[in-house]
């Protein structure tokens, strides 16, 4: 290890000799934790909610499909990235050895900080998608006020705010006791919600559309006080004074718009590279991980989306949703959130069906939260190490090899986040912030075409240092591909005022969270300076293991 002298002496470049963090994740690890991230039931409940509603005419397939090839080339040069500098920390590992020190760390402070938000959306949608509908569910076949008025609470703030609050800390305790037992937990919860996906597909399968349309009109007129609420809500919706909704005018940018709420879970499937330095056997695991969870899902995503088209209805489905989000009046839609966790239940007229369903919805999203939380903590143990976070940031429990104190201040984070979501009308829109996390990744993947030229004496050391790709380094190669379908969504997004946008007081967000991370750079170096360490030594060396 190289070392420096400072004020006090000699003293180290990096925090300490080695991370503490050891070598748990198997490939088949790897993989769950990416399937994990860009979650099955999570995909299918955005693409069925938002695609039909608000892109009417999308083709919701080829959306999946054009989502999983552009994500599957960001992969190829994410790979690349993590057998070159197999160390966790996400893409601040990455920017550190390639860009400028502020740059670097700025970058990786946008985007964690979209993540640990994203923790806390994560958690709001196992209340307000999960667990709310199904109670719904449960009231409506029971008849059980109860269940009904509980469903009714979870909708308002501060119950949404508790419930998901308890949620984030469960999580936080997962990841106390270990790599060992979160990955394991991660088995367990990824079996739960596969069955749950297999039961819906196996429901979708028994039952047509005039199934769909007796039992939702049998169930749900009482409920409303609508004769045939299932045609009333469709001819609602084609008058609704808001703004007619229509499939007429639908093209091909209509279906690439819509493949945003494919992209956006898919972009899960690369974020092993935040335990990049916890994983076995590397360059396969990674390859396997990431490009398996997109095919997985993405073939998962076509049987269930197919058939729900077909069996509730692509004109009923947008409807139902954009009546909701868009009410008026003389406007008629379901009592609650027209899920598909909803229609499950009222398709098979069982609460039994519905509440397992529900169940594997949950597990879903649950999986995104100990995964997202994993990967801001790893960031922040990472700027540790480098010295551009506090000493106390990256300290590793002898016991269970995590960080403890960073999970728990992160947890912290999550929850102010939690209060933001629920309570103001500023953060209710933020996903903004992916687009923000999506052009850090483009910076990084950018720097990656030229890292084999401005860095071959750390790449020479790297296991594809010798493959080439029409004469160029594959790093290049794959970098460049990466670079190219990164962008095409971040254009994609940033002109898609549903997805993501670019309002003035959006842009006011990210660009404040900008100016925190450069000002929190900025302090840092010149606390360390005071000390006699200087922090942009350790930007030159490959980070510690």
């Amino acid at each position: 290890m190289s070392n420096i002298s400072g004020t006090g002496g000699e003293q180290r470049i990096f925090l300490r000799k080695a991370s503490g963090l050891i070598k748990t994740a198997s490939l088949t690890d790897t993989l769950i934790y990416d399937i994990g991230v860009v979650s099955v039931g999570l995909g299918v409940g955005t693409m069925m909610y938002y695609g039909p509603a608000f892109y009417p005419g999308g083709d919701l397939l080829w959306g999946c499909v054009i989502a999983g090839f552009m994500m599957a080339l960001i992969c190829l040069g994410m790979i690349t990235w993590s057998v070159t500098l197999p160390r966790s920390g996400g893409i601040y590992v990455f920017g550190s050895r390639s860009l400028p020190p502020f740059l670097a760390h700025a970058i990786s402070f946008v985007e964690i900080f979209a993540w640990l938000f994203y923790c806390a959306i994560a958690a709001f949608w196992i209340v307000r998608l999960g667990i709310a509908p199904a109670f719904a569910m449960i009231g409506y076949m029971t008849g059980s006020v109860t269940f009904q008025e509980w469903s009714a609470a979870l909708y308002e703030p501060l119950p949404t705010f508790i419930v998901g609050s308890i949620i984030l800390i469960l999580s936080s305790i997962v990841l106390t006791m270990g790599m060992k037992v979160f990955l394991l937990t991660q088995k367990i919860v990824f079996v739960a919600a596969m069955l749950g996906s297999a039961l819906l597909i196996i429901v979708l399968l028994m039952y047509s559309n005039a199934d769909f349309i007796a039992s939702f009109n049998a169930m749900m007129g009482p409920i409303m006080g609508v004769d045939q609420p299932y045609q009333a809500i469709i001819a609602s919706a084609a008058a609704n004074p808001g703004g007619a909704w229509t499939t007429e005018g639908a093209d091909i940018w209509t279906t690439i718009k819509v493949s945003n709420w494919a992209f956006l879970p898919l972009l899960g499937a690369a974020f092993s590279i935040s335990i990049a330095g916890e994983i076995k056997s590397v360059e396969m695991s990674q390859t396997i991980g990431m490009l398996g969870a997109i095919a997985i899902n993405v073939v998962i995503w076509l049987i269930t989306i197919a058939l729900a088209n077909s069996v509730f209805g692509y004109d009923f489905i947008g409807s139902a949703v954009y009546n909701y989000w868009v009410p008026g009046e003389g406007v008629i839609t379901t009592p609650t959130d027209a899920s598909i966790t909803l229609l499950a239940g009222i398709l098979t007229q069982s609460w039994v069906i519905a509440v397992l369903v529900s169940i594997g919805f949950i597990t879903w999203i649950w999986m995104w939260i100990p995964a997202m939380h994993t990967y801001g903590v790893r960031a922040v143990v990472a700027w540790s190490f480098d010295r551009i976070a506090p000493a106390k940031f990256g300290e590793i429990s002898q016991q269970t090899h995590t960080p403890q104190f960073s999970i728990w201040a992160t947890t912290a984070l999550n929850i102010v986040f939690m209060a933001l979501f629920c309570f103001t009308a500023f953060f209710s829109t933020v996903i903004i912030l992916i687009e923000a996390a999506l052009l850090a990744w483009s910076i990084v993947l950018l720097a990656g075409i030229f890292f084999p030229y401005t860095r071959p004496h750390i790449y020479e050391k790297s296991p594809i240092a010798g493959r080439k790709v029409l004469g160029l380094p594959i790093m290049s190669v794959a970098c460049a591909l990466g670079f190219l379908g990164s962008q095409f969504y971040f254009w994609v997004l940033f002109f898609d005022p549903t997805a993501a946008g670019h309002a003035p007081e959006q842009l006011q967000l990210v660009g404040g969270v900008f100016v925190i991370a450069i000002v929190w750079y900025a302090v840092m170096k010149a606390y360390q300076r005071s000390k006699g360490i200087d922090v942009t030594l350790a930007f030159k060396e490959i980070p510690i293991e």
